[in-house]
């Protein structure tokens, strides 16, 4: 709870000299990279982060969402983690804001509050597992905000959500809620979307297949209300197999430039949020297990498969 008052104070301090209107015109035209976790949002976010024009708060926005107890599940009953416009009243968009300027830094590590003058416009790029339930929120506090939808495969996705249940479980590591009402382990790790309670007694090969399923569902059904200039898509195999090309379409998104260094990137390091050495077949071992939920996560592939 100290840590909350702490980041809360720090911002509402460090930007007083900036009015609302200030940080809504700083913040014109967010990139906000929304996938499934494991999909490979941070293995993006970590490439496009170095490029020059892009700011951001160095990494995932978990501290800056738990400054806000209000935002901690979308009711007092645990139904969903998903927030909406309910939970964006004007002032907790303008302490949000203040909370993004407050830790805002360029591929360089600058500062946007030591900047002297400050620009009036900065690329915010934002990336966190959650935002695939917070759309809805994510456009109050950033009218213009724009979404890059990152998706990946089913099998390899659900594969790696049930390793890292695995290992959340035991360590603690991707663990969002502990001791959830009702739930039948000591903990669940991940995006918590609607109807999570029918998961109780399931196998882990089940929950991994409900969250992207209605994680990808959930993003398909907001960012389509949009006009199709306010959102792209790209895959995570798109993203591994051509990564300047990926990144070069990002950026021109964004309305940036692409560096040299990009143009002739051939592969990518590995995401610092990886358990094992990618590779391409090591998914197979939840074969069988992933197959026997097909019914749950085919219709929102091949809808994907659309795009």
């Amino acid at each position: 709870m100290q840590q909350r008052v702490d980041l809360l104070q720090s911002a509402t301090s460090a930007t007083r000299a900036l009015s609302p209107a200030d940080l809504e015109t700083c913040f014109d035209d967010p990139l906000i990279i929304v996938s499934v976790p494991r999909a490979g949002s941070t293995l993006l976010f970590e490439q496009l982060q170095h490029l020059a024009g892009f700011w951001s708060i160095g990494g995932e926005s978990h501290a800056i969402f738990n400054a806000f107890p209000s935002l901690d599940a979308a009711n007092a009953g645990m139904d969903s983690g998903c927030l909406d416009e309910s939970h964006a009243d004007p002032r907790t968009c303008d302490q949000m804001r203040r909370c993004f300027a407050f830790l805002l830094c360029d591929y360089r590590g600058q500062r946007y509050l030591r900047l002297n003058p400050r620009s009036g416009n900065v690329v915010l790029l934002e990336k966190t597992p959650r935002n695939a339930l917070n759309i809805p929120f994510l456009l109050k506090v950033f009218p213009r905000a724009r979404f890059v939808f990152l998706h990946r495969e089913p099998p390899q996705n659900i594969a790696s959500i049930i390793d890292a249940w695995h290992y959340g479980l035991q360590t603690g590591r991707f663990v969002t809620y502990r001791d959830l009402p009702g739930w039948d382990r000591h903990a669940w790790c991940f995006l918590l979307p609607p109807g999570w309670r029918r998961l109780k007694g399931k196998t882990l090969a089940e929950i991994a297949a409900f969250q992207w399923t209605a994680g990808n569902r959930i993003i398909l059904d907001e960012l389509e209300r949009l006009p199709a200039e306010r959102w792209m898509t790209t895959g995570y195999e798109q993203l591994i197999s051509k990564p300047a090309a990926t990144l070069r379409e990002v950026a021109s998104f964004a309305g940036l430039e692409v560096p040299e260094f990009v143009q002739e990137m051939q592969s990518l390091p590995f995401s610092r949020t990886a358990l094992t050495p990618p590779h391409p077949d090591k998914w197979r071992r939840h074969a069988e297990a992933i197959d026997n939920v097909r019914d749950e996560w085919q219709p929102v592939a091949a809808r994907i498969a659309t795009l």
